[in-house]
């Protein structure tokens, strides 16, 4: 159990910090800084393709925050 809430949280967490940073919301060095789990889902030196923002849609499907779906369906190429 406990596991599977730790994979829970870095799946959340680098997936949040990827948004953001994709958003413009935050840059790399803020997220670094105030994170206490600096991780990303996408690496921050790597551009993101339609692959990348279809998983992050389908995350935030599950936390029924379609706001970003529908940003995030946006910026698909």
């Amino acid at each position: 159990m406990y596991l599977c809430g730790m994979t829970d949280k870095f799946i959340n967490t680098g997936i949040i910090n990827s948004y953001k940073l994709i958003m413009g919301e935050k840059t790399m060095d803020e997220i670094v800084e105030k994170s206490t789990l600096p991780i990303f889902f996408i690496h921050p030196d790597e551009d993101y393709d339609n692959e990348d923002l279809d998983m992050m849609i389908e995350y935030f499907i599950t936390t029924e925050e379609y706001e970003k779906c529908a940003v995030l369906t946006n910026l698909k190429k």
